[in-house]
């Protein structure tokens, strides 16, 4: 419950499994995500954020290593900074503005932003088991599915959705933005307009989820960190939206309008990684992944992933001063992983 309050109190999603060292600052808690180990006198700008599991995946990635990332002492993290599971960032590191760290840092280190660049790639990824009932076209039948989709993406692939973890999910605040979008999408689409678009306009002032109430998504969607996440189009069951992501046209339409026959649509299953963005009304196949940082403004077949580069330098390294490209070093006393 305190968690609750806090996400809608400040707009940071802090985990109450979160370790965190005295002295640390956010000076704009907006959109702070902090899901892992961080250590004394930080400060966490605003829209960043490190983790990088959900509740119901595995405690450990390989080596040994936490799923979610550790972060030494008297770090700097700029706005919309996002450190994935698993990464260990040293001492006295300084991550500028806009960088996705997605490999360790050596003490001392700073990085800032280059252009984002992304390819292409078939990948297995690690899928929670879904819910059943995907063809569900009643209120309140999708949003039992919604629910659903939460139960089990925070919970064993082995759990029943039985009555006390379905009513118990629903005090969750992401969840409610999810039901609020529903109840707006209802409205519309009854003809009672104004009520959608005074719902969608609530939900974007209280859970910043701004969700055009035109749009249509498909049962199942799962959007664990509600804060900053746009979406203005078409999409088929078991979406899923990470915090930051915006998927929509440049221009968007009246909150009262209906969507343009030529929106973008998103296929069956299809995932937005953080900070990552679909502009215009390109066509994204089932199963489509947009990774972090992504921009994708063009068609992706069905089964493929944009996996985003390295969107930053190093400017200094190991306290060096020097520019380091292979990112290798001590890390507060612990062996870093050696991929670029």
């Amino acid at each position: 419950m305190l968690w609750a309050a806090n996400l809608l109190l400040t707009r940071a999603d802090i985990d109450n499994g979160s370790t965190i060292g005295p002295g640390c600052i956010l000076p704009n808690p907006r959109g702070v995500v902090m899901y892992g180990t961080i250590g004394a006198d930080c400060t966490i700008e605003s829209y960043s954020g490190f983790g990088g599991k959900t509740r119901g995946q595995a405690e450990t990635l390989r080596e040994g290593r936490s799923f979610l990332p550790v972060i030494g002492a008297r770090c700097v993290l700029g706005t919309r900074v996002v450190v994935q599971g698993g990464i260990l960032v040293g001492d006295d590191c300084d991550i500028l503005p806009r960088c996705t760290v997605h490999q360790d840092l050596p003490f001392g280190s700073t990085i800032q932003p280059r252009p984002v660049a992304w390819r292409l790639i078939r990948v297995a990824l690690h899928r929670q088991r879904r819910p059943d009932d995907l063809s569900a076209t009643r209120l309140g039948a999708v949003i039992r599915t919604d629910v659903n989709r939460y139960v089990l993406e925070n919970a064993s692939s082995e759990v029943k959705v039985g009555a006390v973890r379905f009513w118990s999910h629903l005090i969750l605040p992401p969840l409610q933005g999810v039901v609020l979008f529903r109840l707006s999408h209802a409205l519309h689409a009854g003809g009672w307009r104004r009520g959608a678009g005074l719902l969608a306009r609530i939900n974007s002032a209280v859970y910043g989820l701004t969700i055009h109430p035109a749009s249509e998504i498909g049962p199942g969607m799962f959007c664990p960190h509600t804060v900053g996440v746009s979406f203005c189009g078409r999409a088929g069951p078991l979406l899923s939206l990470f915090p930051d992501c915006y998927i929509g046209p440049e221009n968007w339409p009246d909150m009262m309008a209906d969507l343009p026959a030529d929106s973008l649509a998103l296929g069956t299953d299809v995932g937005m990684g953080a900070d990552a963005e679909v502009v215009g009304a390109p066509r994204l196949g089932d199963g489509v992944m947009v990774g972090v940082a992504a921009r994708v403004e063009r068609d992706i077949a069905a089964g493929l992933a944009a996996v985003p580069r390295r969107n930053w330098t190093f400017v200094t390294q190991d306290g060096s001063g020097a520019d380091a490209g292979s990112g290798r070093g001590d890390i507060a006393g612990m062996q870093p992983q050696t991929t670029d």
